[in-house]
């Protein structure tokens, strides 16, 4: 047994577990509820139900769109703002070709791993489903 006749050093050791366990258990609940609530919950890569088109959406505010146009496949890039409170997806296209193929806001909905966007002028849907 650890420190077997000295009462005072496991008294010691034990308090000692217990505050590093403790601390460990905060720093570990901090970082999860820091990560379900301010984190964005749109981030990651979606596919299209319907076309087939890839979304990746960044932590960082960037989107890319790839999938297949007209003209063979393409890839759009995007920037992004995402509002949680009111669960707005604006998204800002204005590179050249791709301008106002994605360009708008949209309402989101996210239940479990399906990802359905309403264009807020129009009322068009697109739903996407988790990669």
């Amino acid at each position: 047994m650890i420190l077997k006749n000295n009462e005072e050093k496991r008294s010691t050791l034990w308090r000692t577990v217990l505050t590093v366990s403790t601390v460990l258990i905060i720093i570990v609940a901090v970082f999860f509820i820091v990560r379900l609530f301010v984190g964005n919950p749109l981030k990651g890569t979606w596919v299209s139900e319907d076309s087939g088109a890839v979304l990746e959406i960044l932590d960082d505010g960037e989107l890319k769109m790839s999938g297949t146009g007209d003209g063979g496949s393409e890839e759009i890039s995007a920037t992004c703002v995402v509002d949680t409170r009111e669960k707005i997806l604006t998204v800002h296209t204005d590179f050249g070709t791709s301008e106002g193929v994605l360009s708008g806001s949209y309402d989101y909905n996210l239940e479990q791993d399906i990802l359905t966007l309403t264009e807020r002028e129009y009322g068009d849907q697109l739903v996407f489903i988790r990669r």
